[in-house]
């Protein structure tokens, strides 16, 4: 099944008590395994501000003497689950079935009521703030690797309002913070 990593979210915003809430890492948390996410930089630039005047050939556009902005862009980010088979007892095989159901279950509803969260991925290593799940796909399959192994793989679409702010993985790993030139 190639390369599967782990993936890091956390729900932006603090708790009742004033603490910010903790990074979760998807397979420690879920049993879940990071299959592909894209390497997006940035994806589009937004159209600078301009006006056309009919007597005059071309645009006046404004630049900001911060250059051009950037905008909001969805990922596509594909996610597998492995099944415990039947003849292996340990658990780092992977789960039964009844397991990847509801691990895949809380996983998904994590995502619907974090709301907006930080995301990090150790594969890109890139990380954005205020994104947010926009879809999951109806698509989910069982595929099984060359050694005999299931796999639930399915489909989640997040929007990154945030597409130029960088952040990483804090050593610990019990945040995403911004990272800083320096």
């Amino acid at each position: 099944m190639g390369k599967w990593n782990n993936f890091f979210l956390q729900r932006m915003g603090t708790d009742k008590r004033g603490n910010e809430y903790p990074a979760y890492e998807s397979i420690y948390k879920w049993g879940i395994w990071c299959k592909s996410i894209p390497f997006k930089i940035f994806d589009k630039v937004k159209a600078p501000a301009k006006r056309t005047w009919y007597d005059e050939h071309g645009d006046d556009e404004y630049i900001s003497p911060d250059g051009l902005f950037l905008e909001a862009y969805t990922m596509k980010v594909e996610f597998g689950c492995k099944i415990l088979k039947e003849a292996h007892s340990y658990a780092s095989a992977g789960m039964p079935v009844n397991d990847v159901r509801k691990n895949v279950g809380e996983f998904l509803e994590y995502l619907r009521s974090a709301g907006m969260m930080k995301l990090y991925s150790t594969h890109t290593r890139i990380g954005r703030q205020n994104v947010r799940l926009e879809s999951v796909s109806d698509n989910a399959t069982w595929k099984e690797d060359i050694d005999g192994n299931e796999f639930l793989i399915f489909e989640v679409t997040f929007k990154v309002n945030d597409p130029s702010t960088n952040f990483i993985l804090k050593k610990d790993q019990t945040s995403i913070i911004q990272e800083t030139n320096g």
